[in-house]
C-alpha cells in the first residue's frame, strides 16, 4: 500500500465550502489552502452538518476555558478569498478531525485522491485561526440551509415534485 501525500498548511488564507447544483442534486467540497495553492475535498452534505457540530462543541469547550472565542464575521467568502486555477488535489474524505493547538483550531482530512483506480490515501493538515473556523461554521450552516426542505415528521428531505412521508403510513 502507497504512503499517503499529505498537503500541510500551517497557516490557510483560504478555508471555506461550496454548493454547486441544484438542491437534490448538490455536490459539496472544502476548500484549504491559500487562494493559488490550494486542496479540493469532496464531501457529503451529512459531512458539512457534522463539522457544524464539532465546531460549536469545540468552541462552546474553548469558551469554558476561557479562550476567547470570536464572533463569526461573515457569510460567504468574500470575492478575493475564491480559490484560483486548478486544486493542487482532489480528495474524497473518509474522516475529519478537529483540534485545538496553540491558539488556533486545527483540521485534519484523511481520504482518498481522486482520479486513480488504484487506492491512493492522501492527508489534509490545517492550522486556521478561531475566527476562520468559526466562519466556516457560519458559512457551511448556510450552505445546508439552502437545501432542500425538512419533513417535520420523518426528518427526510422533501423534493419540489413532493414527498411520499413513511411516517404518514
Amino acid at each position: 500500500m502507497e504512503a499517503a501525500k499529505r498537503y500541510e498548511f500551517t497557516s490557510v488564507g483560504l478555508l471555506s465550502a461550496y454548493a454547486v447544483g441544484v438542491p437534490g442534486k448538490r455536490t459539496f467540497f472544502l476548500a484549504i489552502g491559500d487562494k493559488n495553492n490550494w486542496v479540493r475535498v469532496w464531501v457529503e452534505k451529512e459531512h458539512l452538518q457534522a463539522l457544524i457540530v464539532a465546531i460549536d462543541q469545540l468552541l462552546s469547550a474553548l469558551e469554558k476555558e476561557h479562550v476567547k472565542v470570536p464572533k463569526a464575521s461573515k457569510i460567504a467568502p468574500p470575492a478575493g478569498d475564491k480559490p484560483q486555477g486548478l486544486p493542487s488535489a482532489e480528495i474524497e474524505v473518509l474522516q475529519m478531525a478537529l483540534g485545538y493547538k496553540e491558539g488556533g483550531a486545527v483540521i485534519e482530512i484523511s481520504g482518498q485522491r481522486v482520479g486513480s483506480q488504484e487506492e491512493n490515501p492522501a492527508e489534509v493538515y490545517c492550522q486556521a485561526t478561531l475566527a476562520q473556523l468559526k466562519d466556516l461554521s457560519t458559512l457551511v450552516a448556510a450552505i445546508c440551509a439552502a437545501g432542500r426542505p425538512i419533513c417535520p415528521r420523518c426528518g427526510g428531505p422533501v423534493d419540489p415534485a413532493g414527498h411520499v412521508c413513511p411516517e404518514q403510513n
